[in-house]
């Protein structure tokens, strides 16, 4: 009992020296070697300030990641964007240029301790278009499916997607025969109505041969023209409908790039009509495509 005593005393009486030699010393860290394994004990939290920033940061909007920059970036804060993830970091605290000669550079590392992240989303709409490419429909779920997504199908009008959803609903109890593409370019597809257990009438379903979706496809970025085909296939007079996206990557790397440009430059937006200028990260702060 008085070894633990004697050891306890003598860890505070360690302690307290240490406090005092911190004082005098800058960057040092109070603490105790316990006799009982020579462990060492540090006490950061006793410090009136950290060594150095640890912090990581996840910020929603491309308004305030760029307002966190600001805040903290100096000259060697790099920021790293991967497009097609929709991934941006910036490391503020990267390792520092010291010198640049004609054999190479002199680098001081630094602990890349302090990050901000921003995760720019796909907005749920642009998902569920994104989502149901290449899926197969069957000729409600796709009647369904049209009414649901109509108010972002710019081409063709609304009365055209009316028409095929109304068919699709109406027409239920049908044959598909064949489908003709006609000279502008629509598929024309043929179907015998059932009536009673009795064939009944014959008709026509024109569909277009594409259709084009505007949507936004991030989070607080702009509008995009995105182009889709339309698919279908006939068994045993069962149709299948789907519609395949053209150009989906090229998509999300346009919407994505205008995000970088804003980061990099800010942009002008029309608030109350008027001219707004959202503000940009410092101009010394360097953007590169990559990850970390």
């Amino acid at each position: 009992m008085n070894a633990l005593n004697n050891n306890t005393e003598y860890a505070y009486a360690l302690g307290q020296t240490s406090l005092q030699e911190t004082a005098k010393t800058v960057g040092s860290v109070p603490f105790v070697v316990v006799p009982e394994g020579s462990s060492v004990h540090q006490f950061h939290e006793v410090l009136e300030r950290p060594l150095h920033l640890k912090q990581n940061v996840k910020l929603n909007t491309a308004k305030d990641f760029i307002a966190y920059v600001e805040r903290f970036a100096d000259l060697n804060t790099i920021v790293f964007v991967n497009v097609l993830a929709g991934q941006v970091k910036a490391v503020l605290d990267y390792h520092e240029v010291e010198n640049k000669h004609e054999n190479g550079t002199d680098a001081v590392p630094r602990h890349c301790h302090h990050v901000a992240n921003f995760t720019v989303e796909k907005t749920p709409e642009f998902q569920k278009i994104e989502n149901n490419s290449g899926k197969k429909f069957s000729q409600t779920e796709f009647a369904l499916f049209i009414e649901d997504v109509m108010p972002y199908i710019n081409q063709p009008d609304a009365a055209v997607l009316h028409e095929i959803v109304q068919t699709l609903n109406a027409k239920t109890n049908v044959d598909f025969k064949s489908g003709v593409r006609t000279d502008n370019g629509q598929v024309q597809l043929q179907y015998n109505e059932t009536i009673e257990a009795r064939a009944g009438v014959s008709g026509n379903l024109t569909i277009p041969e594409k259709i084009v979706f505007g949507i936004q496809v991030h989070r607080g970025g702009e509008h995009y023209a995105l182009p889709a085909r339309f698919r279908y296939r006939i068994k045993d007079g069962v149709i299948t409908f789907w519609y395949d996206l053209d150009q989906l990557e090229k998509a999300i790397e346009k919407s994505m790039e205008d995000t970088v440009e804003y980061i990099r430059n800010g942009k002008t937006i029309l608030k109350d009509d008027q001219e707004v200028l959202l503000p940009s990260v410092p101009p010394y702060v360097t953007i590169l495509e990559g990850s970390l």
